[in-house]
């Protein structure tokens, strides 16, 4: 249960700003130190979005559970930041009040040093949360951390030089990408690659929560394909979500892993040719017949697999394809 008594929570609507906005222009030292607490809680806000933005959320991730997951990070904040906190806000209170400089000009320049003070900040702190890698801070030896803003838009291209690897930044690009090899497995399946693209959109969140090897590099598995029967190839374990009659269960599993987003559609038109439980969803012209043919076959344990393929097809990245 997530308990906001004894905490001021994260100023991110329009409300809220306003009421920053205010509290920044009274000049009393109570005031002051509330609005460098929030400042506070929003730098941590935005670390754990970092954090979250370089780890994979499940195959069956979807937007009702990104929606809980940012609403997690934000109460970690605050929880991370009430009391004493990281010694941030202090500091922050401590130079502003030499400076006379309002905290609202502070969070809006570019890289801003902030100096913390020795007694307060160790050399650097790690930070743990579920599903992401402990990420230190480091404190630089003038005891200084510089804090950048985020990006205009969290959908905005990756810089040119970004590895191919680098996930998707959009549907748009998504769907560039993998295109050519959708076509390709799509005339070797009688399917539209329209069909075949929303499913790999699905199981992978639009490329963003593919899944990746114990040493981070991608597995290129862009359909949640299990390394079950006589695979010989390489091999992922991770964590996702089954339904087992009907309930929600948390399982480790093994999937396979591929060299290249090609070999990965080839062994996925390959698996779906192979097995004669697949055989009713193929040659067919609709993304709705061949996703319910997926569902029948016991392609996913979800029993709403066929839907939400289909709703991701609505997409306009995708439905203009057709």
């Amino acid at each position: 249960m997530i308990n906001t008594a004894d905490s001021p929570g994260l100023l991110l609507g329009s409300n809220g700003l306003d009421q920053l906005k205010l509290s920044a222009k009274q000049n009393s030292p109570d005031a002051l130190k509330k609005v460098a607490k929030q400042f506070e809680a929003l730098f941590m806000n935005m670390m754990t979005k970092s954090m979250r933005a370089g780890t994979g959320e499940g195959a069956l991730d979807n937007s009702e559970t990104r929606l809980y997951t940012e609403m997690l990070d934000q109460q970690y904040a605050q929880n991370i930041t009430s009391g004493r906190g990281l010694g941030l806000a202090d500091a922050l209170v401590q130079q502003l009040t030499r400076n006379q400089v309002s905290p609202l000009e502070a969070a809006s320049a570019p890289n801003i040093p902030l100096p913390i003070h020795a007694d307060l900040a160790p050399k650097a702190f790690k930070l743990s949360l579920p599903g992401c890698a402990q990420t230190p801070l480091p404190i630089t030896p003038n005891n200084q951390v510089t804090i950048k803003p985020l990006s205009a838009s969290p959908n905005s291209a990756p810089p040119s030089s970004a590895p191919p690897s680098a996930a998707p930044s959009s549907p748009k690009e998504f769907v560039e990408r993998f295109l050519p090899h959708a076509q390709a497995a799509g005339r070797e399946l009688g399917v539209n690659p329209q069909a075949i693209l929303a499913q790999a959109a699905l199981e992978s969140g639009w490329g963003k929560h593919q899944i990746k090897l114990a040493d981070g590099s991608p597995s290129h598995n862009l359909f949640g394909i299990k390394a079950s029967g006589n695979w010989q190839g390489k091999v992922a374990e991770v964590r996702t979500t089954e339904y087992v009659h009907g309930v929600v269960q948390q399982r480790i599993e093994r999937f396979r892993a591929y060299d290249s987003d090609k070999a990965a559609f080839q062994d996925y038109a390959g698996l779906l040719k192979s097995a004669p439980r697949y055989h009713a969803a193929l040659n067919t012209g609709k993304t709705a017949d061949f996703a319910q043919g997926l569902q029948k076959a016991g392609y996913a344990t979800d029993p709403n697999y066929a839907a939400k393929i289909a709703r991701v097809a609505q997409n306009s990245s995708i439905s203009a394809l057709a």
